[in-house]
């Protein structure tokens, strides 16, 4: 608990001084205790810490008691996002040295509780970024509400470390200023190709038509379930090739990877920074020929990049469906002031411990490590106060000596 006090130390508390009766510290302290232990709205934040009262004036030596619903409230509609979201970040680049050759994903949620119906408003949305590699939450912006994630995309790269890094996007990312200002930053980029961009996308399409022969399909029937192919056409073009297979929720599944270097073709002089284009090839049991086209500034094995594209969903998967199952983000109706942008930091904080704590991992029979879900570490947290205890104590601390990556 004492670092997670020393990081909050450091947000500026511009209250009045004179109405101030609940240390700013203590109120983040107890919103992240209490949304670890499952609390959603600042209702429960307060039944929460009023129910550890005891507790909590033993750890934190309170002022007055606990903070009323309202002030908990109070204080996050108030606090400075960028000034919270730097804390947050620097807090992550101190457990995180190293991050060069990680791939980042970014993509927007929206958080739909959120929106104010009764005057027709937008839907707010988050662009977050993501360490594919660790599985953590890096950074996010708020899409302004007069704006869209074309414009919040460029922001939240201004103020990322990717230095050495690949950067995933979905389709809306493959933007020219995108791209330079992931170069410029020093990163690197696997891009979809839109499907509305009608002069690009037709003229990637129409190369690939024209490269891949009949004989393509004879040279990649097989039944490995993996494996590298080199393929040459009739013109003597060379594609690296990669195929995986499995059998996944009771349908076969088969991705053919198709990468060239050859981009002389591209006629638009604005995709300058692209070295290398895979096609995508999804064929299951209940589709064929599904396929999709990716730009990349780096031009690394057809394998890497079929790894670095499969990861994109990652984010989907494992932290905007968590913080909607587990931490009821999307159902959140707080949106006044700062409120949404600051809970929605806290959010992933709490995210990021829950996935730092790897007191539950287990190595199986297999030698491979079996890790607890989110929701059954969150249920011994409940559950279990000693191990919450623990966690505040031991394992936050041990993090960052122990996960320098």
């Amino acid at each position: 608990m004492e670092r997670l006090i020393e990081m909050f130390e450091e947000i500026i508390d511009i209250r009045d001084s004179s109405g101030k009766r609940h240390c700013l510290t203590h109120i983040i302290v107890m919103s992240v205790c209490g949304i670890l232990n499952k609390c959603t709205d600042f209702e429960d934040i307060y039944d929460y810490a009023k129910a550890k009262e005891k507790w909590f004036n033993k750890k934190l030596n309170l002022w007055n008691g606990i903070p009323t619903s309202a002030t908990f409230r109070n204080v996050f509609r108030i606090i400075n996002p960028e000034e919270f979201l730097t804390i947050f970040m620097n807090w992550i680049n101190e457990i995180i040295k190293i991050k060069t050759g990680k791939q980042i994903i970014i993509d927007g949620k929206a958080i739909r509780g959120a929106t104010e119906k009764c005057i027709n408003g937008n839907i707010p949305y988050i662009v977050s970024a993501y360490l594919a590699d660790i599985g953590i939450s890096i950074g996010q912006v708020k899409v302004d509400d007069k704006s869209n994630e074309i414009t919040a995309i460029p922001e939240l790269l201004e103020i990322l470390d990717i230095d050495g890094c690949i950067i995933t996007i979905d389709a809306i990312g493959t933007q020219t200023e995108i791209m330079d200002k992931i170069i410029k930053k020093g990163g690197n980029f696997v891009l979809p190709v839109k499907m509305n961009n009608k002069g690009t996308n037709k003229e990637t399409i129409d190369y690939f038509n024209d490269s891949i022969e009949e004989d393509f399909k004879e040279i990649t029937k097989s039944k490995k379930r993996e494996e590298n192919l080199e393929y040459i056409n009739k013109h003597g073009e060379k594609f690296e090739v990669y195929i995986t297979r499995e059998n996944t929720h009771g349908r076969d599944e088969e991705r053919i990877y198709v990468k060239t270097d050859n981009v002389k073709w591209l006629k638009n002089k604005k995709w300058k920074h692209i070295k290398s284009i895979v096609m995508a090839i999804n064929n299951t049991t209940v589709y064929d020929n599904s396929i999709r086209y990716y730009f990349s500034s780096i031009d690394i094995p057809v394998e890497e990049i079929a790894r670095i594209i499969r990861k994109h969903w990652q984010i989907e998967n494992n932290l905007h469906w968590v913080l909607d199952m587990y931490f009821y983000e999307d159902l959140s109706r707080i949106r006044k002031d700062n409120a949404l942008e600051n809970l929605s930091i806290v959010r992933k904080i709490c995210y990021n411990i829950i996935k730092l704590d790897t007191r539950y991992d287990k190595e199986n029979k297999n030698g491979n490590i079996v890790k607890l879900s989110t929701k059954r570490k969150m249920n011994r947290y409940v559950n279990y106060p000693k191990e919450f205890e623990e966690l505040l104590f031991k394992v936050i601390p041990q993090i960052y000596q122990e996960n320098n990556w």
